[in-house]
């Protein structure tokens, strides 16, 4: 509870203030309030006049209705054949006759016959019958002044109420400015007993009963409980729409014109003085066209009103009160933030009328806007002034907060004017020109800039002041300075406007970028060159291969780009760590620098390559002189860290224009002639040509084949048989990889085995070889077939990672098959290469149980000291000196000093490719232990090795 109390008194805390302590919206609310309570209290004329004049401005107009009441007119053209006003009363009894044959729903007569007609009584009695016969009139009453001045009822004469005829009052409110707009449903002496004139016709045509509760502003419940005699007492208080003239039909016409009232049947008929000077006008704004109205209209109007229910009704004091308090509150209150204070007054202050026409149009209740506007105008200018007040402190504050921040930011800031003399200096722009007078001064004395930074200065704020936009300077600045080195600037200028929005100067901004700019060139000289050799890196290569390519297609000349390649150097790395490696790469490097021409463009790509840019080369001939100079510089032994290692290099070349003017096309071209050079050791260099390009295309393609195919294990094991030369018996077999590429193509080893060599596939090919040989085994095994030894072919790079023992380790431990039956063959080539590694290697192969033959043995240089290290079972001679061992003495020679020398050290010898008897003949005879080629059999996929494998 008190916490509740004590956020009330928080709340309303501003309003213990003085009202002009007050903040700007609670003073413009309490003036506004004040104002309309004010209004609302007295209700000045003025006010309610200005009132009236809107109500007329927003009243809707009733919808016309199909059968409308008809005015049957007293008018002039009548009087003129009827004679003088009054008419006998027998003229009416005969018009209220041929209204009631003609079949009139009901007429409404708002003419006085207060008095018997004297001069002829029987008249009265022919009007009463006509009346009573008809059923369905309607007479007036009248407010009436007695003698003693109270109020009274004007009736109609004794022997017309006698009719039974309905009453209707015909009391009309006459606004303050003299107009009619208003009606009382219900009025009488003393009590409102008698509906209104329209009302009563409604009534006739439709009961009371149906029509549901009266519309209107009742006076308060004491004021109808206690009524008085004496007075005229008024009920349900509408406001009447605006709308069309009723139809008129002359009395005259209606009397001598029977056809015309054949079209009144079922309708409503008012009978009333229409003619000018007779009395019973009024002057109302519910007409468009007219500024008065006949009396018997109004009422017509009143009737259609009714009857489409499209009476207005004037909202209650308290409503009234409610809805100005309301709105005075939501509008003054709520936090407005705009930035045209002016047109957010104006559309506040013209709120009310906006609320006003919505309860009008919405809920046909009129809500009087003067008094609301009027409080919220007033409201309004309190916090305009206000607002004002503030506005200027803002506005000092704002100016000493941005002088403040102008000497406090890092960046010279000056003004100028139009005459270019600066007006306005901050500290920071003090200091950048050491301390110099620059207030009052021309810009071009004041500061001390290079000339061309002075020209560059001007011609800026020149621009910015003729075009009114702002002006950055692209290029630096540079200041001399007086005491120390020249500084960096860089420079913009914005343009300053007054308060008519022209130009009156301009603001110069100088930010001091020296050691930014310095780092800017460190960090672009990174991002340019490698960090190990300072040499251009990538980027700046292309950026220069890109300038010379555009020389070459402008001047017609030619360029030359050289990609090289340090031969074995992964090998310095792996064996001597990467400081050696390090070390290789800048003497390289510094060699490269040395020995080409200044001209030339030396670039590290990565790793161990490099690339040299030639540009103004004469032709080939003079490129391949210079690639031999680069092989042979680069072919001398580099000494790092005490270790004197051996270098070399293989270099690819590409000219422009001849193999094309795109950079990276140049580029690739140099790289795979460097990879040609490098699979011919010896060369040093090679061009690239057209077929290499070719090469380069099937080489990718087979590449990116044999990843899939060995992913989907599109390769097959053929066996080839090998026999027992002596005996004839089958000992063995070996395992010769075939590749299906597609269901068509069966390809062989020598067209993808170099492919996979070079990208290292043959790692895992060859592990797939072991595994499927073992699995064969096995399942020969497990058939009770007669399982024979098998030769499986290992790369060098299988040797080389050392794979080869897990690979082998793993195949006999999953298919458990007895180690003699698997047979590993390297070549001689493989096993002199590291001679002391393929031996420990071998060693640890031979400790499985797995034997060991060397393949393609007489086709390398073979130590025998190392050939006596190794633990081999087999060796096997090559086919190309089977082929002519029966012809060729020299032939001859070799595989007989093999078989011997083989058979001295205890191994089993193996000839390759005998397809002839006499070749199997002359092995026989030199006691060669197996033989393996077409002359015995073809290899052939496992289902046709049964009933051995």
């Amino acid at each position: 509870m008190k916490a509740g109390l004590e956020r009330i008194r928080l709340g309303l805390a501003p309003l213990a203030a003085p009202w002009w302590a007050l903040p700007p919206q609670w003073a413009a609310w309490l003036v506004g309030l004040l104002l309309l309570l004010l209004v609302g209290w007295s209700a000045p004329a003025a006010v309610t006049r200005l009132d009236l004049l809107v109500c007329d401005l927003l009243m809707p107009r009733r919808p016309a209705a199909a059968d409308p009441a008809v005015v049957i007119a007293i008018d002039d053209e009548s009087l003129a054949s009827l004679g003088r006003w009054p008419w006998p009363r027998s003229v009416h009894a005969t018009l209220v006759e041929r209204l009631r044959v003609a079949g009139v729903s009901v007429i409404g007569l708002p003419l006085m016959f207060a008095e018997p007609d004297s001069a002829n009584p029987e008249n009265d009695q022919l009007l009463a019958h006509a009346i009573a016969r008809h059923g369905r009139v309607v007479l007036p009453i009248a407010p009436l002044q007695q003698p003693d001045g109270s109020m009274g009822e004007g009736k109609p004469s004794v022997e017309l109420l006698a009719s039974e005829a309905r009453l209707g009052h015909v009391d009309v409110e006459i606004d303050p400015d003299g107009q009619a707009r208003r009606v009382y449903l219900q009025a009488g002496a003393g009590q409102p007993n008698h509906a209104a004139f329209g009302l009563a016709v409604r009534d006739l045509l439709a009961p009371a009963s149906e029509r549901g509760a009266l519309p209107g502003l009742r006076p308060s419940q004491r004021e109808l409980s206690t009524p008085v005699r004496s007075s005229w007492v008024r009920d349900y208080e509408v406001l009447l729409p605006r709308s069309a003239a009723q139809p008129r039909i002359p009395y005259v016409r209606a009397m001598h014109s029977p056809e015309i009232l054949v079209q009144l049947k079922g309708r409503v008929v008012f009978v009333g003085i229409t003619a000018a000077g007779l009395g019973g006008e009024l002057v109302t704004p519910i007409s468009g066209t007219q500024t008065s109205m006949p009396a018997v209209e109004f009422h017509a109007n009143v009737f259609e009103a009714l009857r489409s229910d499209s009476l207005v009704e004037p909202a209650t004091p308290l409503l009234q009160l409610g809805f100005g308090l309301l709105l005075v509150s939501a509008l003054l209150l709520w936090p407005w933030r705009g930035r045209h204070p002016l047109a957010l007054a104006a559309a506040v202050t013209v709120s009310p009328l906006l609320f006003s026409a919505v309860a009008l149009y919405a809920g046909a209740v009129w809500l009087a806007p003067v008094g609301p506007m009027l409080a919220l105008l007033a409201g309004c200018g309190v916090w305009l002034g206000r607002h004002v007040r503030s506005s200027r402190r803002q506005i000092e504050r704002m100016r000493q907060h941005s002088l403040a921040t102008l000497q406090a930011i890092g960046d010279g800031v000056l003004t100028l004017d139009l005459q270019r003399v600066i007006r306005y200096a901050n500290a920071q722009a003090q200091a950048q020109f050491d301390g110099s007078a620059l207030i009052g001064t021309p810009l071009a004395s004041a500061l001390p800039l290079a000339s061309d930074s002075l020209a560059l200065l001007r011609a800026a704020v020149d621009e910015s002041l003729r075009s009114a936009i702002e002006v950055r300077l692209t290029s630096n600045l540079s200041l001399t300075g007086r005491t120390g080195p020249a500084r960096i600037l860089r420079a913009s200028v914005n343009p300053l406007r007054g308060p008519d929005g022209a130009v009156d100067g301009a603001v110069l901004v100088l930010a001091d970028v020296t050691e930014a700019v310095a780092s800017e060139s460190r960090l672009a000289h990174a991002a340019s060159h490698d960090r190990l050799t300072n040499l251009p890196n990538r980027l700046l290569l292309h950026e220069r291969l890109g300038l010379a390519l555009g020389r070459v297609q402008r001047l017609g000349s030619q360029a030359a780009v050289l990609f090289l390649d340090l031969d074995r150097f992964k090998r310095i790395n792996d064996s001597l760590g990467h400081r050696q490696g390090d070390e290789v790469l800048k003497v390289t490097a510094e060699r490269l620098r040395t020995m080409c021409r200044s001209t030339d463009f030396v670039a590290r790509w990565g790793g161990d390559e490099f690339v040299v840019l030639m540009e103004d080369v004469s032709g080939p001939d003079a490129v391949a002189v210079a690639a031999a100079k680069l092989v042979a510089v680069l072919g001398d032994d580099i000494e790092a860290d005490g270790v004197r290692l051996a270098s070399s290099c293989s270099v690819g070349i590409a000219l422009a224009p001849q193999d094309g003017n795109e950079i990276d096309l140049l580029l690739a071209k140099a790289d795979t002639a460097m990879h040609r050079a490098k699979s011919n050791p010896g060369s040093g260099f090679h061009f690239y040509s057209a077929e290499l390009k070719l090469w380069t295309r099937e080489y990718l393609a087979i590449e990116v084949d044999l990843r899939r195919g060995l992913r989907d294990e599109q390769f097959e094991l053929h066996y080839q048989p090998q026999y027992e030369l002596r005996s004839g018996a089958l000992v063995g077999f070996e395992a010769l990889l075939r590749w299906r590429r597609t269901p068509e193509a069966l390809v062989q080893p020598d067209q993808f085995i170099g492919v996979a060599e070079e990208t290292g596939l043959i790692v895992e090919i060859g592990a797939w070889v072991v595994m499927r040989v073992a699995r064969d085994l096995a399942a020969a095994l497990a058939a009770g077939r007669v399982a024979m030894p098998v030769a499986v072919n290992v790369s060098a790079r299988q040797c080389a990672n050392r794979n080869i023992v897990e690979v082998v380790r793993s195949a006999l431990q999953q298919t458990s098959i007895p180690a003699a039956l698997l047979k590993l063959e390297i070549t001689e080539t493989t096993a002199m290469s590291d001679a002391a590694q393929v031996a420990a290697l071998l060693e640890e192969i031979s400790a499985l149980g797995v034997r060991i033959a060397v393949d393609d043995f007489g086709t390398g240089y073979s130590s025998l000291a190392y050939l006596k290290r190794f633990p081999i079972d087999e060796l096997k001679i090559d086919r190309s000196f089977v082929q002519d061992v029966a012809t060729n003495a020299d032939d001859a020679a070799i595989v007989r000093a093999t078989i011997a020398l083989a058979h001295e050290l205890g191994i089993l010898v193996v000839a390759e490719g005998v397809e002839t008897e006499q070749q199997s003949q002359y092995l026989i005879a030199q006691h060669c232990d197996i033989g393996q080629g077409f002359l015995y059999g073809r290899p052939l996929p496992l289902s046709r090795t049964e009933p051995a494998l």
